[in-house]
């Protein structure tokens, strides 16, 4: 029966690890789901909000932000933050085919020197400290879907020498990667990074900011990393975590395949066997590389 917590329709996913890694994954049955503080592209999740952005930048925005919607009414509000969708429907009423040059003009002063409010400062602290925090206790599994591509084994799994495991999307056993979701790849920076983007963030309903800042930025990477065809499980910590990491358990019969890397040494695969023993439904294969570069799988056990 297909599970309701099912996100996407593959049938496995796969991560590079190096071979010390694997051998204690394989032993403790867990993989590792880290903070995005640690991961290893500093420009990923943002790990600061607002950098160096302040009350009045953000001020400056929305001020222009407003000017921008009264000069163009809309034909409704929906989507629009309540706080706001009240001044705007009473704008509208009252200049129902948008403002003019001269009180476009006019609000030239309001859009240079809009007026800040005396607890503006010490709101956007307390928003930079909430997402810092946010940050350490999220958890994040970063998965690939697939197990033949080259820069992966080179980056993660030690120069080609460790192991790449796949683990199945069982619908019956309620896999964590069901939830997964893919990376969108792309140069476009995050509203976050901006006080123009905030400003658009702000005039979003509470729900569709709050799902902007935990979902959307978490699944977004520059085009740099597109080779990875990353996916993501993002969850929390548990109460007892302490650091920037948790090991999560995942059941026996998740393991798929343990795949060896191309360069991994074979003296060290009676230890990996023995491992794989814990693992009814695994199989073992190696990843190798043919005269053009190009890397297939072949079945050891």
């Amino acid at each position: 029966m297909r599970s309701i917590n099912r996100l996407h329709e593959r049938r496995s996913f796969f991560k590079y690890m190096p071979f010390d890694t694997a051998k204690i994954v394989l032993a403790n049955t867990s993989l590792r789901w880290s903070s995005p503080i640690i991961f290893n592209d500093p420009f990923d999740v943002p790990r600061e909000l607002l950098p160096d952005i302040n009350e009045e930048h953000i001020s400056r925005a929305l001020a222009q932000k407003l000017v921008t919607e009264l000069k163009n009414p809309r034909d409704n509000f929906n989507g629009i933050n309540l706080r706001l969708r009240g001044l705007l429907e009473l704008f509208q009423r009252a200049f129902p085919q948008g403002l003019t040059p001269e009180q476009i003009a006019d609000f030239a002063n309001f859009v240079a020197n809009p007026p800040v409010g005396a607890g503006a400062s010490v709101a956007i602290n307390e928003l930079k400290e909430l997402w810092r925090v946010q940050l350490e206790g999220r958890r994040i599994l970063c998965l690939s879907e697939s197990p033949l591509i080259l820069p992966m084994w080179n980056h993660y799994a030690l120069q080609y020498t460790g192991i790449a495991l796949e683990f199945a999307c069982e619908d019956e056993l309620e896999s964590a990667w069901l939830r997964a979701k893919p990376i969108d790849y792309t140069d476009e920076k995050p509203l976050t990074y901006s006080a123009e983007g905030m400003a658009e963030l702000l005039f979003l309903e509470d729900g569709s900011g709050v799902k902007y800042l935990n979902d959307k930025i978490t699944y977004i990477k520059t085009t740099a990393w597109a080779y990875e065809h990353e996916w993501r499980v993002s969850s929390y910590k548990r109460t007892e975590d302490a650091g920037l990491y948790s090991d999560f358990r995942f059941h026996p019969l998740e393991l798929k395949s343990i795949i060896l890397g191309p360069q991994f040494d074979m003296a060290k695969l009676a230890s990996i066997l023995e491992l794989a023993k814990n693992y009814p439904n695994v199989s073992v294969q190696q990843a190798t590389l043919n005269a053009r570069r190009d890397i297939f799988l072949e079945p050891i056990f």
